[in-house]
Parts: structure tokens; sequence; C-alpha cells
């Protein structure tokens, strides 16, 4: 059999997923950060399946992320159908298909399919079309696979709560995909706490918030040129995506980007498909440095040459902000790191994206990511934004003294974003927990970082268990 070799992490995700299956589980969501081959796993079982006679369909809801799965299974030698308004071909056992193309062509028995695999499976909830194509074959099995398994509106993904899933298997973390050389270190700038944009006059409509009255914050050319001024400073000629609000923000944002000098582009939903593949090429190849862009390469488009995001779109949505900042993290030769620089706040309000997901098929409240974390802390001496138990800063070599204060941070100045060590905030927390020897030390932790109530418990109970078998759980 033809296709690529898995990475070790991959191997063994497909193990999990696998054995879950020989458990008596009949729907798996896999869950895998962005940039940690999600599709490659993906096409790998359906080469195994397909050497076993089975019917396969593979579900995505846009253009780009179909002909992404066209491809890879071209790679694992796989021939197979794509259904697209204008593609349809059924002679294959292996078929592509468009989520909102198949939904209106569900005519009784005329597909007949083993196991459904369903890309950004976040959005598989039922009353949804989506949902309706899970329906039409009930004996199929299913393999879910997505970044960020958690929803807006709350809505759990298990088959006892809004979904279909009865098992969720999880891969390596950000910060450990990482640490093994698969993903690039991000280095993310933020505003100082307090001095984020100031929404208070931003409606919340549909559980994020109201594009037209955050466009009319965000879309102003003193933050435009901010943002401008960071990346000629951070990362200045890096090829970076822009996350805008509206298609004229975007539009706004090129075109100050190109006033400034840059080579840049804008980048939405009706560009033609051969303009927006030549645009994504052309940021690889150099000849464009600042692509802006709106709702279209948020989730799942593959950008493979990019070093740095320029966040212009404040969200609640967790999962939204995760697949921004995770465009930028995949690896490529030369990359010596991701930069972020975050105009939007996201990293205060969701997190940073090594900060490890707590992740359920249950339901949650609504909205309940949209969280600040506070994991940073101001440096006296320079303003450097560090971890919250750091005793020494890397940047300026001050040394703290290791108490508790409850002063305000020293004022800084307007405008100006300060870098945060993402990796290092998250191996601080990772310390954090492993220093707790209790459990009411790791309810207290838990308590402090919005985790469910049963955080705590499961590491406790790994420890428990790990104190016989010789491995012991740090969360």
């Amino acid at each position: 059999m033809s296709g690529l070799s898995l990475f070790k992490h991959q191997e063994a995700l497909m193990s999990a997923v696998k054995q879950s299956y020989l458990s008596g589980s009949q729907a798996v969501l896999m869950i895998l950060p962005t940039g940690g081959g999600k599709t490659a796993i993906a096409a790998k079982i359906a080469q195994l399946a397909h050497a076993k006679g089975k019917r396969i369909l593979f579900l995505a809801h846009r253009r780009e992320l179909i002909l992404q799965i066209s491809r890879m299974l071209t790679v694992f030698g796989i021939g197979h159908g794509v259904i697209l308004p204008d593609t349809f071909e059924t002679k294959h056992s292996v078929q592509v298909a468009s989520i909102a193309t198949l939904a209106r062509r569900l005519y009784p028995g005329k597909y007949q399919f083993d196991l459904i695999i369903i890309d950004e499976a976040h959005h598989a909830v039922n009353g949804s079309g989506l949902g309706a194509i899970i329906e039409a074959f009930p004996k199929a099995k299913l393999l879910g696979v997505t970044a960020t398994p958690c929803r807006l509106d709350g809505r759990g993904l298990g088959k006892d709560a809004a979904g279909y899933f009865d098992a969720l298997v999880e891969g390596p973390s950000v910060l450990e995909l990482i640490e093994a050389g698969y993903l690039a270190r991000p280095v993310v700038y933020a505003p100082p706490a307090g001095q984020e944009v100031d929404l208070r006059s931003v409606k919340v409509t549909a559980g994020d918030y109201n594009l037209g009255q955050l466009a009319s914050v965000m879309d102003k050319a003193l933050l435009t040129g901010d943002a401008v001024a960071h990346y000629r400073r951070h990362c200045d000629g890096a090829p970076a995506l822009a996350f805008c609000v509206t298609v004229e923000h975007a539009e706004h944002v090129a075109r100050q980007f190109r006033e400034a000098g840059y080579r840049a582009a804008m980048l939405d939903g009706k560009t033609p498909d051969d303009r927006r593949d030549a645009m994504i090429r052309d940021l690889g190849r150099g000849e464009l440095q600042v692509l802006a862009s709106c709702n279209v390469v948020s989730e799942g488009t593959d950008i493979p040459i990019v070093a740095a995001a320029i966040l212009l779109r404040p969200t609640a949505s967790y999962a939204l902000a995760m697949q921004q900042m995770g465009r930028v993290l995949r690896t490529y030769p030369g990359k010596q790191r991701a930069t972020i620089l975050d105009h939007a706040g996201n990293t205060r309000r969701h997190g940073l994206p090594t900060e490890p997901g707590q992740w359920s098929l249950a339901n949650r409240p609504r909205n309940k990511s949209a969280t600040n974390l506070h994991l940073t802390k101001d440096c006296v001496d320079c303003g450097a934004l560090l971890p919250l138990a750091a005793r020494t800063c890397p940047e300026c070599s001050c040394v703290f003294e290791w108490a508790r204060t409850t002063e305000e941070p020293p004022p800084t100045v307007a405008g100006e974003l300060e870098a945060i060590d993402a990796v290092a905030v998250a191996r601080e927390r990772r310390r954090e927990v492993a220093r707790a020897r209790s459990l009411e030390e790791l309810q207290a932790i838990g308590r402090a970082r919005g985790y469910k109530s049963g955080w705590a418990w499961h590491i406790w109970r790994e420890r428990q268990q790990g104190a016989v078998t010789g491995q012991v759980a740090y969360g």
C-alpha cells in the first residue's frame, strides 16, 4: 500500500482510535491540535478500511477542505470520488463530499457506507445538515476529527447530549507537539492587562460579538497602523495572516500594509478558488508578505508557509481563537518560531495556544469558554510579560521576590504589545500541578483555572493508580 509514513504520535493516536472501536465504540471523536496531522491519520484509517472492502464517506463543509482531503487520499493511493455542486462521481467506494451538497442528494438507498469520517467534527450536532447525513446511515461507524471539540452554543458532541459520539480519544497537546519538534514555538505579543480593546459597546449575538458593532471598534486606521508597526518591529517581512472582522475590514488592513510598503492582499469567501490558491502559494514564495482574511483561513485550511498571525478579530469563541493561532504553528525549514501579534486580546480572553483544553462530550454552559485566565505578570523593570510564577525575567534578568502581592502592575505605554512566552507559561502551569501534593491543592488549582470539578479527581485518581505502576500523572 502506498502513502505517507505516519509520525510516532500519529501512529499512537491511530492505535488508540482502533482500540476504542475494538472496545465497543461505534462513534469515536479524535482530538489533535491544529498542525498535528489529523487528515493523514484519517486517510491512513481509510486506507486500512478500504483494503478490507469497506465503503467510506469523508465529509467536510468547505470546498478547500474537501480538496485537501482528496489530495491526501491520492497520496495514500486511494481511488475516490468527489461530491461537490459541480462534481459528482459515485462509482468509487470512497467518497469525499460537501456536507451541503450531499444533504440535498440523500435519496433513499442511493448510497451505502460502512465508515463516515467527519472533518471539523465540532459541527456534528443533531438538527443540522451534517446530522441529517449521519442519521441517514445508522449502521455506519463514525470517526470525527477536530482540534477543538467545543461550541459557542454549549451543545455537547456526545450521543447523550446534542451529538453522535460515544467515545473521545485525545492525542498529544500543543506543548507536547512543540517539545517533540512537530510544531513551532509560539511567541505571543499581547496588550498589557487592562489595556485591551474596549468592547463594552459591542453586543453578543448568537454567542459571539456582533460583527457589525465589532467592526466599528476594530476597523480604525489608528489600530491597523499599530498592527503594521508591531509587524515591522517583531516579524518584518515574514509571511503573515491577518484575521479580520469583515471583508471591508480585511480590505482596509491589506491596503494599509501596502501603503506601508508591504506586499499585501485580501482574501474572503468570494475569492475564486484559483486566485485563493495562488495567494497562498505567493505567501509561501515571499511574493506576498501579508494576507488579510475574513472567515476563510480560520478553520481547517492548510497554509503550510506562514510565520506570523495578526489577530484583529476579538471573539468569544475559544475554538475560533485557537484555530486562528494554530494556523501559524506548523513548522517548515528555517522557521525558528511562530509570532502571534494579538491586537484582539484573545490570548487574555481564552489563554495561550499552549494551554491544554479540558474536553468532554457533555453539554456545557453556553459560552463558558470565554474566560480571562490571567496567566501572566509584568516585569517591574522592563515591562515584559512573564509567567505568573517566574522568579527572574529572561529579558532583563530582574529577580523577583517570591511573595504574594496585590499591587497593580506598573504603567505601560498605551498601544504597546508585550511578549508572552507561551511555552514557558504552559510548562510553569504543568509544574504547578506537579507540585500539588493533595487533592485539595489540585481542586484549588482547578477552581483558579476555571476547570470542571472532575479535573482534580481525574488527576488524583491517575496518581493513585500510577503509584502502583510507577507512572504518576502531573496534568
